[in-house]
This record gives C-alpha cells, sequence and structure tokens, in this order.
C-alpha cells in the first residue's frame, strides 16, 4: 500500500471514520405492546357500570319530572277550586 507522505494536521481526514452508507431494508416502528386480558376486562367492567348508573340516574330523572308534573297538576285544582269558591 503505497499512501502519498503527508503533514498530519487539522485538516487531514486520516483518523475521522467515514459514515456508514445508509440501509437498504426498510424500517418500521417498533410493534406496540399487546393488551393484557385484565386490563380489557376491567374496562369493559368500568364502562358496564358506569352505564347502570347512568340508567339509573335517567329513571329517577324521569320519575321526578312525573312526580312534580303531578304536584303541579293537583295544586292547579286546588287553586281554581279555592277562587271559584269564593267568586
Amino acid at each position: 500500500m503505497n499512501l502519498e507522505p503527508h503533514q498530519h494536521s487539522g485538516d487531514c481526514q486520516c483518523y475521522k471514520p467515514s459514515a456508514p452508507p445508509p440501509c437498504a431494508h426498510p424500517h418500521y416502528p417498533p410493534a406496540r405492546p399487546a393488551v393484557s386480558a385484565g386490563k380489557v376486562l376491567a374496562a369493559g367492567a368500568a364502562g358496564s357500570l358506569f352505564l347502570a348508573v347512568l340508567s339509573l340516574f335517567a329513571i329517577a330523572v324521569a320519575i321526578g319530572a312525573v312526580a312534580v308534573t303531578v304536584c303541579v297538576l293537583v295544586l292547579y285544582a286546588i287553586y281554581k277550586d279555592v277562587l271559584g269558591r269564593k267568586g
């Protein structure tokens, strides 16, 4: 191997390694870890419990609305009855 003699200086590329050539194969993102069955079952149970509580709340609101409507109708009938007897 016959290299030309030269002076080693800051410009010299003798000791700097060259960059490796780029890869030819494709790079894919890392695979996501699998979700355990326990987490899926816990999420399902929590979702079911939330929906059951929500449905009970909706039923309570409906019962309250019916009770308020009946109360207003009864009070209105009493009010009309009292005004009718006075006049």
